[in-house]
């Protein structure tokens, strides 16, 4: 009786300590991915912020170089790359709305851009909305709303051919989906 009680004190002893390893483990990944991210947010700034010319190259580089170590660093860990990977895209996206103006029309817009990834219809309903919205905006001359709408259009499409860059099958229903939409917005520009 004591050696089944002792082997199972052990046994216990043993998933204790891969939890508590495992558990350490975890949360190394998010505050390494939170660390990344907010490095990354800060150059992203540093960038959007530069004046003109060389400064804003020089920005641009130590950007561009520390995203090449997060890569080299980060690439083989997928979880932790992934974490890094949607909080950059987070990042890049507010950043291109936010300087333009803020409030509840931002905030639409942001909640907007994770549908790119969701499923055929969700994705090609929100990519329709924002083609709408911008042919709104430039009918009504609202400069300052146009650019937050194309802003976001913009990282909306990136986020969107990313979603089905390696499946066919989700490009060609999406694509059928938009193609009034973008039969529209071409048929706009052309007026």
């Amino acid at each position: 009786m004591h050696t089944k009680m002792a082997k199972h004190n052990s046994l216990v002893l043993t998933m204790a300590a891969a939890l508590f390893v495992l558990t350490v483990s975890c949360g190394n990944h998010s505050n390494d991915a939170q660390a990344v991210i907010s490095k990354y947010c800060d150059l992203n700034t540093k960038e959007q912020e530069a004046p003109t010319g060389a400064a804003k190259q020089a920005a641009a580089a130590e950007k561009k170089a520390y995203e090449k170590e997060v890569d080299d660093r980060y690439f083989k860990d997928n979880k932790t790359y992934q974490l890094i990977l949607e909080g950059m895209k987070k990042c890049d996206a507010a950043q291109a709305v936010a300087p333009v103006g803020s409030g509840e029309a931002t905030d639409a817009l942001l909640a907007m851009i994770p549908l790119a990834t969701s499923d055929a219809v969700a994705a090609a309903n929100a990519y329709c909305a924002l083609v709408d919205q911008s042919i709104t905006a430039a009918q009504n001359g609202a400069e300052a709303e146009l650019k937050k709408i194309v802003a976001a259009k913009t990282i909306y499409e990136k986020n969107m051919d990313e979603s089905f860059k390696d499946n066919t099958e989700r490009r060609d229903s999406i694509f059928s989906l938009v193609k009034p939409c973008m039969e529209k917005e071409v048929a706009f520009r052309s007026r």
